[in-house]
């Protein structure tokens, strides 16, 4: 982050503020399909960062839109993606979700369970629609991922026994509905090639098996992804070279080809290098054998699902925007909350800061802010700004404080 810019974001919009590069996000985009077979789908999973600007670039990069939510389905469709292209999963849909889908024009679906299928089915037939179903499979197999989300007990997708299950195809012949793929998610993060290769054809393995239990014309195998990037920090990321040419061995050999759309799915690797948290600092204070340096961003901004230690996360990165000091100082980085866990690294080592300065921490575009306990505290939350060059293209708010629904009755 160049260090004039981030200050005359500062003065326009504040500290702290994310900042999100969308050359970045084109970079990322091109890149990522590059190491994927040439004509497999994309998929941007919203969950990573639903801002309309990056949405919008990575529309412009003909990568479609993964959502699982309400919210995510205004911001895609604020984003001008197709909603007939719009892939809604998630393991808990609502009917109030899914009829708002069926009436925005939605007609793909990534189904978890038996029950889900069912309400789809009966809210699609209601409508006079038919819905397209991937059926979300958890293999037996554990994945080679940080973050597993199939291949261990968990609340994602069917257990794959239960669709190999001689009453699954008669339980899945339902109206409204046509079965048309497979999906397979693994996990996040994964972290090697040999690792997201292996699980590819896992993913390939298990649509094989369950298509030919279920006996339904597949045209998608969505092999999920967990294509990573270093989050918070400037560790290296992931060469993915010879990705594609194993990929495209694998996917040549599968039953599949020729049939079937192979698909991937991410959110971390599009967007999380395109975002930096310019954040500013409070204080310096010693509390006996210790350092703390006081920011006005927390966990209530950054990861507020790691400042729980719900996810593991080492030192991140803090580059110095207003000067260059010589020396090494050990500190606990933390926040404005009060509250014992707002902690954004312990025993940092890093370059001496004085109270004033600027700080920037890079590769926050993915599970930043929205992954964050905004709610806590009632602070303000940060201006988001989105920017190519030197222009800000847009700059947002995502507020966070109570509304009343009616108007309150008089006492």
């Amino acid at each position: 982050m160049n260090a004039v810019f981030a200050q005359k974001l500062i003065a326009a919009h504040g500290s702290p503020l994310f900042a999100y590069d969308l050359e970045a996000v084109a970079t990322r985009a091109a890149a990522l399909r590059a190491a994927l077979p040439v004509a497999a789908g994309l998929y941007y999973s919203f969950k990573a960062n639903p801002l309309p600007a990056i949405a919008r670039e990575l529309r412009r990069a003909d990568v479609d839109a993964e959502i699982t939510s309400a919210g995510e389905l205004h911001a895609a469709l604020n984003a001008d993606f197709p909603p007939g292209e719009i892939v809604l999963g998630g393991p808990g849909k609502s009917e109030r979700l899914l009829r708002a889908a069926l009436e925005q024009g939605v007609r793909k679906f990534s189904c978890e369970s038996f029950t889900d299928v069912a309400r789809l089915s009966r809210l699609a037939s209601t409508a006079g629609v038919e819905a397209q179903v991937l059926l979300r499979v958890n293999p037996a197999q554990a994945p080679d991922a940080r973050l597993a989300m199939s291949g261990v007990e968990s609340q994602f997708g069917f257990n794959e026994a239960l669709l190999l299950a001689p009453d699954a195809a008669p339980r899945l012949k339902l109206p409204g509905i046509r079965l048309c793929g497979v999906h397979v998610y693994f996990g996040t993060q994964v972290s090697s090639v040999a690792a997201l290769i292996a699980n590819t054809r896992a993913a390939l393995e298990t649509a094989e098996r369950v298509v030919a239990a279920l006996g339904f014309e597949c045209v998608v195998v969505n092999a999920g992804g967990g294509f990573p990037w270093p989050y918070a920090s400037t560790a290296p990321p992931l060469d993915l070279a010879g990705l594609r040419q194993e990929l495209e061995t694998l996917w040549q050999r599968s039953p599949f080809h020729g049939r079937a759309r192979l698909c991937f799915e991410s959110g971390r690797f599009l967007s999380a290098s395109s975002g930096t948290l310019l954040t500013t600092v409070l204080d310096v204070k010693q509390a006996g054998t210790k350092t703390f340096v006081v920011l006005d961003t927390g966990i209530h901004h950054l990861g507020g699902m790691s400042g729980l230690g719900r996810i593991p996360r080492a030192a991140i990165t803090l580059q110095n925007l207003t000067a260059q000091r010589e020396g090494e100082m050990l500190a606990d980085v933390v926040g404005p909350l009060c509250s014992p866990l707002d902690s954004l690294a312990r025993g940092q080592k890093m370059a001496p800061v004085e109270v004033g300065d600027v700080l920037a921490v890079p590769n926050v575009g993915a599970y930043g802010l929205t992954a964050s306990l905004l709610g806590f505290l009632s602070h303000e939350t940060p201006a988001e700004v989105a920017f190519r060059g030197a222009e800000v293209v847009e700059s947002w708010t995502l507020p966070c404080w109570h509304r009343p629904l009616a108007p309150a009755a008089n006492h």
